[in-house]
């Protein structure tokens, strides 16, 4: 027995291939492009049967080997990617995929919702109210960007990262929510178990306000009347077409919705269970839906049904750019041309796993939802070229161009040619064990290869040759083969550099060897090099750069931020003459060759976006952009443009897997780039880096004090939290001086080359650079002020976004805020004036205390000296009565006696007084010259003299101030006159605030008198007693006086009396009233 196909109904574009019952093979159009899928039906054929059969099966098998080929030439290249429970995802099983308006992906997984940035997964639980999401089957946002999410336990809706429950559809009618779409109103269909339901702008804006207000959504008019039994209501997916009617998958039928209008059913015809779960609308007359019964897709197209994957389990329709995609078992597509959808992908070569949904972004990535995780399908940038299957091994050394034919090195000695879209064997064992890494052809068509270490070999078309020590090959390894003036080649190895110059005379190749020594234990190891205008030789080393000129070298110490690049395998020249360095360790450096010097310019690291510091390889396109080589991905350096533009690839986007090593590019012919390595040979047209422009827009998803339970702008506490507004100015205290900023940059493509740029306006001035996955910084310590964060992004494409900010004012503490200084300011000013006052007032008081004690020591001194003027004055009068008495002159005495009565009493009036008026102090010197003159044998003439601007009752004078004097001038003066004795004494005003007194007599003088020792003594003792009265005057806050005595003579010059100035300060009743009242009461209390 053998197996026989039935039938073959293998579709092409132009191409049918149908065999009826084993008899026949019908061929019509022309072949073209794959379409359709291979059905096949097997039968087994008796051996009797098989000669008449056998040239079908035949001609069959080959068909089927040729479709096969064509099949997968249709296929366009995708890398697919797996991110699962490894990757952190928190959920395997996948319901429902959705990308909001900001970037995120959401995830509707059988544990709630999970919001996904690229780099972490955020999930949602549990609501405000406490009820746990559940299964998460449908997702849907509206235009105020809050996430509605239809689950088996009703609907809810996320705002700020905080779920809510809509509690009027938590019950059992709208249970099992299968799908949400918004409408262009913004009204709310909800597809449920119980048929789909409205719910219009208005309700949801209530919703939204208060998630607990009572509505009532709509169902949809007459779907009741068209399924009555709620059993069978069921509706699973909804979708507009351009007229804006509304269609409906459900459990038994695919129905449409006009507004104003009853449901209609579409299909089927007949009331019967299809269970339609995806559908797809392109407009009115082209749609496409799954269906279990029959199984497989369904198209209505143009008034006509068409089915696709019969028999087939289909999983998923997305309608997305004028194309329909369809997941069955793989990824296919089917545009407005195309008879028959395409397959792009066979999924289960990546996994085993069941599909569940399928979502396209705007970034044009396929997501996959499966039951095992989740699936990220890109285009992949690059198209890889098997080398031919008699070939082993994959590893490409090298590439050059042989008159127009692009020719690839490899292993083992082989060059291989492109042709025809096929890479062709051309030249095999040039070098067994070696690898052809350099490939030129010279002006005279000859073409030169070069191997990693078996020599250098010369092909003319027709056969090669392989040159020896004999023809001064001194070296056998080579790294590249440069292109030099006159048609001059160099090829630079492990050694050194080997001329190959063409011989016309003998028209024979000869070589000239240059070795270049760092010192007799190591040789210099060349990779690269290039010749400028002059004719220099500028060469890439294990020794740094290089500069080779009239057989001479130079070493060029190149150092960048005080560290000598020592290892360069690649330099290039660009358009603006600009060169170009790929180092090991160093990135890439940028000069320009001036005067045989080489100047560094600018220098490219990671820190500038590219993957790596070490690249192997350099090419400047025919656009005049830089690519560069590593062993970990490959970079396009744009600098032509406003702004420096990095754009990187890696195996997420189709480049080499992590592992290969030595890649190698060159550009043939413009527009496409080649790509070779250990892992084999790539393409990439340069027109798909054409920049797309994405919106791209990075966020500030999170601001968070040094305390994580405190957030600013964000609701506290929750998950995912996001900023709603980053454009007011936060005012934060002195004490929350410590924040943390998160940001992301919602590019989704190629997350691991997100790159930003942040810094903090007000703390710094220069922007920091930073990975996409450390998208996290903190600040500390924030002196008070007024701030701005500023974050930049940019994606693998290398196009920045636009800056997001969050502006902020960390507050002085009280101390230093302004109403606090102003008030400080004032209450140290009053302060200070308080203080002066005190200290003026103090000071005052001190005076006024000072002075008090003064007066009142002046007092008790003054009364001290009058104590001892009064006994001295009683005695001399009662020395005087004694005398009288003696000499028994008794009416002398009597009168005498009778005098210093009325004389004493008036001393003791006076006594408690200090100081009295003018009048007092005549009134009592003349009671005591009465009572003196009475004492005289001869006459006492005296007179007393009163100026008329004297006011003797208004000015003061100390009491007893003038008696001392006057005795003096009695009792030492003129009682040794034998002649007559005269006294005068004269008061008068002698200028401002003064009075002058004096007491004139025509004594014997003070010589004369001092000739007695008693007069001597009372004459001192007196003038003692008065002179420091008059100095407590001024002690006493009084004024100045002074005492003068001046000798008097007569016409011969003899001494003719004394006279004694007195200068008082004038004192005044009022004065002496306001001023010292306290003190004179509390002399007289001291008195008494």
């Amino acid at each position: 027995m053998v197996l026989l196909f039935d039938r073959v109904n293998v579709v092409l574009s132009g191409l049918k291939i149908q065999s009826v019952d084993g008899t026949g093979v019908a061929v019509e159009g022309t072949v073209g492009q794959v379409i359709d899928c291979v059905e096949l039906r097997a039968y087994l054929v008796s051996p009797k049967y098989l000669p008449a059969v056998m040239p079908v099966v035949q001609l069959f098998m080959g068909l089927l080997m040729a479709l096969m080929t064509y099949a997968s030439r249709g296929q366009s290249s995708f890398v697919v990617e797996t991110i699962g429970l490894r990757q952190g995802l928190p959920a395997s099983d996948i319901r429902a995929l959705f990308r909001d308006a900001k970037g995120y992906l959401w995830l509707g997984t059988d544990i709630g919702l999970v919001r996904y940035d690229g780099f972490r997964f955020e999930t949602i639980s549990v609501s405000q109210e406490g009820r746990w999401l559940g299964v998460v089957n449908a997702l849907a946002e509206d235009k105020d960007g809050q996430l509605w999410v239809g689950t088996e336990d009703g609907l809810f809706v996320v705002r700020n990262g905080a779920a809510n429950a809509v509690k009027s559809l938590q019950t059992d009618r709208f249970l099992r929510m299968n799908c949400l779409i918004f409408d262009k109103q913004q009204n709310l269909w909800c597809g449920t178990s119980s048929g789909a339901y409205l719910i219009d702008q208005s309700d949801l804006q209530k919703i939204a306000r208060k998630p607990a207000i009572a509505i009532q959504p709509k169902p949809l008019p007459g779907y009741e009347n068209l399924v009555p039994e709620f059993a069978h209501q069921r509706v699973f997916t909804l979708a507009f077409d351009e007229k804006g009617r509304l269609y409906a998958g459900a459990n038994y039928g695919l129905f449409r919705y006009e507004k104003g209008k009853q449901v209609e059913r579409l299909w089927p015809n007949q009331h019967r269970k299809v269970e339609i779960q995806a559908l797809a609308v392109r407009s009115s007359d082209d749609l496409v839906f799954t269906t279990f019964d029959p199984l497989g897709y369904i198209r209505l197209h143009n008034g006509n049904e068409e089915r696709f994957f019969p028999n087939i389990y289909s999983t998923d329709v997305v309608y997305q750019a004028n194309q329909f995609w369809y997941l069955s078992y793989g990824l296919h597509r089917q545009g407005p041309a195309d008879n028959h959808p395409i397959s792009v992908l066979d999924l289960y070569e990546k996994t085993s796993s069941s599909f569940n949904k399928l979502y396209i972004d705007r970034e044009g990535i396929f997501w996959v939802a499966t039951n095992e995780g989740l699936l990220k399908i890109r285009r992949s940038f690059f198209e890889r070229i098997p080398l031919p299957k008699s070939v082993s091994g994959s590893e490409i050394n090298g590439f050059g161009v042989y008159d127009n034919d692009l020719l690839v090195g490899a292993h083992h000695g082989r060059v291989f040619i492109w042709e025809r879209d096929t890479l062709k064997k051309m030249l095999a064992g040039l070098a067994p064990i070696a690898g052809v890494s350099a490939i030129k052809q010279d002006s005279h068509r000859t073409l030169w290869l070069a191997t990693t270490y078996q020599g250098l070999f010369s092909f003319n078309g027709r056969q090669t040759r392989r040159y020896t020590f004999a023809d001064g090959l001194i070296n056998e390894a080579f790294n590249a083969i440069i292109p030099g003036k006159s048609g001059t080649l160099w090829a630079v190895g492990d050694v050194g550099i080997t001329r190959i110059v063409y011989d016309s005379t003998t028209n024979r190749y000869r070589l000239q060897f240059y070795e270049h020594k760092v010192n007799r234990y190591k040789f210099t190891i060349f990779f690269s090099g290039l010749e400028t205008p002059d004719g220099t030789l500028w060469l890439a080393s294990d020794f740094g750069l290089v500069s080779f000129r009239n057989g001479q070298f130079r070493n060029h110490l190149l150092t960048v931020n005080q560290t000598t690049v020592r290892s360069i395998r690649k330099i290039v020249q660009d358009k603006n003459g600009q060169i170009w360095l790929a180092t090991e360790g160093s990135g890439l450096l940028r000069g320009e060759v001036k005067n045989g010097q080489f100047t560094l310019n600018r220098q490219y690291t990671q820190q500038d976006g590219l993957p790596s510091n070490s690249f192997s390889d350099l090419l400047v396109d025919s656009s005049g952009r830089i690519w560069a080589a590593a062993t970990t991905a490959l970079t396009c350096l744009s600098i032509n443009g406003p702004a420096e533009q990095i754009q990187n690839f890696d195996y997420k986007d189709g480049f080499f897997s992590e592992s290969f090593l030595n890649p190698h590019l060159i550009e043939y012919p413009v527009g496409t780039l080649w790509v070779g390595s250990t892992e084999g040979l790539l393409r990439l047209s340069l027109n798909k880096l054409q920049p797309q422009r994405p919106a791209l827009s990075v966020l500030i998803t999170d601001v968070r004090l040094r305390d994580e339970s405190s957030h600013v702008g964000v609701a506290a506490g929750k998950p995912g939290n996001l900023l709603s507004d980053t454009s007011g100015i936060r005012q934060l205290s002195s004490s929350q001086n410590a924040l943390t900023f998160r940001f992301a940059l919602l590019s989704l493509a190629n997350p691991g080359f997100n790159r930003y740029r942040y810094r903090l306006d007000g703390a710094e001035s220069t922007w920091r650079n930073t990975s996409g996955s450390e998208s996290t910084v903190t600040y500390s310590g924030l002196k008070p002020g007024h701030y701005t964060f500023s974050v930049r992004g940019t994606s693998a494409s290398g196009i920045w976004s636009k800056t997001a900010s969050f502006s902020f004012d960390v507050l002085p503490p009280f101390w230093q805020r302004g109403w606090f200084l102003i008030l400080l300011a004032i209450g140290l000013a009053t302060g200070i004036w308080l203080l002066i006052r005190f200290r003026e007032r103090r000071i005052k008081q001190q005076e006024t205390e000072r002075s008090r004690l003064a007066q009142l020591i002046a007092e008790l001194e003054t009364r001290a000296i009058r104590a001892q003027m009064n006994p001295h004055f009683i005695f001399n009068c009662l020395n005087s009565i004694q005398e009288c008495i003696l000499a028994d002159d008794t009416d002398t005495a009597y009168r005498y006696l009778s005098k210093f009565s009325r004389l004493l009493r008036m001393v003791l009036e006076e006594s408690a007084r200090n100081i009295h008026s003018l009048q007092h102090e005549l009134d009592l010197i003349r009671l005591y010259l009465e009572l003196e003159a009475l004492r005289f044998e001869q006459p006492l003439h005296y007179a007393i003299d009163v100026d008329s601007e004297v006011d003797t009752h208004n000015w003061q004078v100390p009491s007893l101030i003038f008696q001392p004097l006057v005795e003096n001038a009695i009792w030492h003066g003129l009682v040794q006159q034998t002649g007559p004795r005269k006294l005068r004494i004269s008061i008068c005003h002698d200028g401002p605030n003064r009075l002058l007194s004096v007491i004139d007599d025509n004594g014997v003088g003070r010589k004369k008198a001092s000739e007695s020792r008693k007069t001597v003594y009372g004459t001192s003792q007196g003038l003692k007693l008065v002179a420091e009265r008059i100095t407590l005057l001024e002690k006493s806050g009084w004024g100045q006086g002074s005492l003068q005595i001046d000798d008097l003579t007569d016409a011969t010059g003899e001494p003719g009396g004394t006279r004694v100035s007195v200068w008082l300060p004038i004192i005044t009743e009022l004065s002496l009233r306001t001023k010292f009242t306290h003190i004179a009461n509390h002399v007289q209390s001291t008195g008494h």
